[in-house]
């Protein structure tokens, strides 16, 4: 287990971390998320002992590793980290690599230890390989499997995928996924890609300027956003300015956009009143475009507006609706012409009302 209290980290003036406090229950994967600068590499730094605390602590299963006046040095630590270069050796070739933590073995376990890796990690046919003579992807194996040689309590992951192209990004979350489930691995794992993180975590931390932003696991939190920024991190790109009307229940309340009136969730931390200005986010995958004589559901919002700009992206197009005052994002699989009137339809669920 990964206990983390209170912790803090100054640069003079500059704030990186703020009081930070989280548990990872043994064999779960967190992934850190938030843009460059929130805090999110310090907190790597601090954990693994390349750097000290200035207030807070760290714990592993019990153990302190870490406070301003104790520090556990790196090497002692039950931690491994991936850093984002993968930080190989040139000289070495890949066996010595993955097999350079295992000095206190003797000859035939470290060999035996070593294969177990290359074998685990599908790098057996590069055991004698340089770092030179891999790609990107077989790197990345490379410094994953000289984490695992001396069996960590807590693996780190400083954007690993980062440097890869997109393709080779993709094959590497399945595989990293697929890792993380067989070794049972208590991870933490630093990105700045929803995507990666949802694809690879049980649970997400965010950062924000070195502060808390949310946690909890992946679907609630993306499902229950608890500000706009976290919204918007998690792909709700719509943005409508609206004001309550009339409450429905505890959690569901009419709102007036512009002449339309829609219903949408509201937030936990907002006090609701008649008449109060709340910003509306949705996620442009929630919305659909309306066949023409639907029937419209009562669980459902409709609104019309009119294609201001179509771009394509692959498989769909994206379009921008005028709303009359408001603009809203969607995905559509037909491109639509500028100036075309549409009808667009999303669940009630799926919009959120903010402060």
């Amino acid at each position: 287990m990964l206990e983390v209290s209170r912790l803090s980290r100054h640069y003079g003036s500059a704030t990186a971390l703020n009081g930070l406090d989280f548990r990872l229950e043994t064999g779960r994967v967190m992934a850190v998320l938030g843009p460059s600068g929130c805090g999110k590499s310090t907190l790597l730094k601090l954990i693994s002992g390349l750097e000290d605390p200035d207030a807070g602590e760290v714990r592993i299963n019990g153990q302190l590793i870490t406070s301003p006046s104790y520090s556990l040095p790196p090497e002692k630590r039950p931690i491994n980290m991936v850093f984002q270069d993968y930080a190989l050796w040139p000289h070495m070739k890949v066996r010595k690599i993955v097999g350079y933590g295992l000095a206190n073995m003797n000859r035939q376990a470290r060999q035996c230890r070593v294969d177990d890796l290359l074998a685990l990690m599908q790098l057996t046919p590069y055991a004698d390989r340089l770092p030179s003579e891999l790609s990107g992807g077989q790197q990345q194996r490379v410094a994953i499997a000289r984490a695992l040689a001396t069996d960590p309590e807590v693996l780190l992951f400083d954007e690993p995928l980062s440097n890869l192209d997109v393709q080779l990004r993709m094959t590497m979350r399945f595989e990293l996924a697929d890792l993380f489930q067989r070794l049972n691995k208590t991870v933490l794992y630093v990105t700045h890609d929803p995507l990666e993180a949802c694809a690879l975590a049980d649970e997400l931390l965010i950062l924000r300027n070195g502060h808390l932003e949310q946690t909890g696991t992946t679907q609630s939190l993306f499902a229950n956003p608890a500000t706009t920024w976290v919204a918007g991190l998690a792909g709700y790109d719509s943005q409508l300015p609206a004001r309550l009307h009339a409450p429905l229940d505890s959690n569901y309340w009419q709102v007036q956009v512009g002449d339309q009136r829609l219903v949408s969730r509201v937030g936990n931390p907002m006090n609701p009143e008649p008449g109060k200005a709340v910003q509306l986010m949705l996620h442009s995958d929630a919305i659909r475009l309306c066949t023409q004589g639907e029937n419209e559901r009562t669980d459902t919002n409709y609104m019309n507006g009119t294609v201001k700009q179509c771009l394509f992206e692959g498989h769909q197009w994206r379009l921008r609706l005028d709303l009359g005052g408001a603009e809203l994002a969607m995905l559509s699989e037909q491109a639509q012409q500028p100036g075309a009137k549409l009808q667009v339809a999303f669940s009630h669920q799926a919009l959120l009302a903010f402060d």
